[in-house]
């Protein structure tokens, strides 16, 4: 048995569910029977031990009440994950429902019982493994963790100050393609959005694939589009779990592959909105889609996250911000309705524009991830209206530069920033190289090039409109 395995092993555990939450039994079984492994404590244990050990510490941290009860479900259920064996269990008395031993049983044989030998010699001989599994147990079902758990767990000489640092693989690391990373740690090797082994949501982005993911332009922010490559996407599978997580305020992975390049684990991230936007699917078909906003932090443990996550995380009400709505009933622009012109289509999209402008009535902390999600009309509308060209008349750079992708290489700009006022309707934006771009932007002369690029947008919108 590998670290891969005992990870895997890990990344299964699911705690129980009832009307008042999550059980969390064990999870505690599996951190107390860690911390007797890493101090040499024998690994089978009587149940009189085990319960009079772990009972207090459910009662305290789990939801249990009554301590041996408690006990009793984690020492038995728990073999049913490959994490736990009890000897003699075949002679056990159990209930009438035979789901469990009786607790008048237990005590009469008072069975051994303890980690598997395989996981717990991985973990007396591997120094890395054991606080890595400690980590990953307290990330899933203790975080922010309890004060005086990992005392209790015997743990604190462990984890102290690794409890985000432990954790693998570590941020920056490089794999040439999906399977080295699944033979490494674990997981599905094409899925988008899936758990690596250890159970932690990963999300994958690929600048060669199928979806326009990519950092949010003037943030560091991440515009993750959904699951599903065709048709309306739904909110299961990989986009329910995400749902989890934003609901949650749980960090997940990020990874990312340039193209050409090879895929890096590039930061945490957590969710501070979901979007329903229109999009194209792999069929060349529209249909709506998912678009996650994700900001990177530098570890998945609330107190390293910036005062900005934060403020977004206390903003965001875990609504879902529907864009295909007004882009429908305004415009008519919907999946079946692809055979208009182009400047019908500009007519449209421009329409539907200033309907939403209209109807946004508050400005917010999250107004430049607004700008970028909520103009998915307006900027399509700009970039139809410039074929593929640098719109500024100026222009002396690459005006009909593409990506890798074969797509033009343009930025839609609003000429008057959305958070200085500035409306999110395709008169006011234009579509610019990065060269002009920058220029407007940071150039000496901007100030003088945004005018020159306000009247040429109105000029292109006026002529598009006739």
């Amino acid at each position: 048995m590998d670290r891969r395995d005992v990870m895997g092993l890990l990344g299964k555990l699911e705690p129980g569910n009832r009307s008042t939450g999550q059980a969390l039994h064990r999870p505690l079984l599996v951190l107390w029977a860690i911390g007797q492994a890493v101090r040499g404590m024998p690994r089978l244990q009587r149940w009189s031990d085990v319960s009079a050990a772990v009972g207090p510490l459910i009662a305290r941290y789990g939801g249990g009440s009554n301590y041996r009860e408690a006990a009793l479900h984690p020492f038995w259920a728990l073999r049913g994950n490959d994490l736990w064996e009890v000897e003699g269990a075949e002679e056990l008395s159990l209930t009438s429902e035979g789901r469990r031993p009786r607790l008048s049983s237990l005590d009469s044989l008072n069975p051994l019982a303890g980690l598997p030998e395989p996981v717990y010699e991985r973990l007396v001989k591997d120094p890395e493994l054991a606080p890595w599994a400690v980590g990953t147990l307290l990330l899933r079902f203790f975080t922010p963790a309890p004060a005086g758990l990992l005392e209790d767990l015997g743990l604190t000489g462990l984890m102290a100050g690794r409890e985000a640092t432990a954790l693998r693989p570590l941020m920056g690391e490089t794999f040439p393609d999906r399977r080295a990373i699944a033979d490494t740690y674990g997981g599905n090797r094409v899925r988008g959005i899936t758990p690596l082994g250890d159970g932690i949501l990963t999300v994958f982005s690929d600048e060669k694939g199928p979806y326009a993911d990519g950092r949010i332009p003037e943030t560091n922010w991440i515009a993750y589009t959904g699951d599903g490559l065709s048709g309306d996407q739904q909110l299961v599978g990989g986009n329910k779990s995400m749902a989890v997580y934003q609901e949650q305020q749980r960090a997940l992975r990020y990874w990312h592959r340039p193209y050409g390049g090879e895929w890096a684990f590039e930061t945490w991230a957590v969710i501070v909105q979901r979007w329903l936007r229109w999009g194209t699917g792999e069929d060349g078909r529209k249909r709506k889609e998912y678009v996650w906003v994700l900001a990177p932090v530098l570890s998945p443990l609330r107190e390293t996250w910036p005062s900005a996550v934060l403020q977004a995380l206390a903003e965001d009400d875990g609504r879902l911000h529907d864009e295909t709505l007004h882009a429908t009933l305004a415009a008519g622009v919907d999946s079946g309705n692809l055979q208009l012109d182009n400047r019908e289509r500009y007519r449209r999209l421009a329409k539907a524009a200033r309907v939403r402008e209209e109807s946004r009535t508050r400005r917010s902390s999250l107004t430049t991830v607004e700008r970028f999600l909520r103009s998915t009309t307006a900027r399509e509308a700009v970039l139809l209206r410039s074929d593929g060209r640098c719109e500024n008349p100026t222009c002396l750079g690459h005006p009909l530069e593409r990506t890798d992708a074969d797509a033009p290489l343009l930025e839609v700009d609003h000429v008057k920033d959305l958070a200085r006022g500035g409306p999110d309707i395709p008169e006011s934006m234009i579509a610019l190289c990065p060269n002009c771009h920058a220029l407007k932007t940071r150039g000496r002369g901007r100030r003088e090039l945004q005018q020159v690029l306000l009247a040429e947008a109105l000029r292109r919108h006026k002529e598009f409109l006739r």
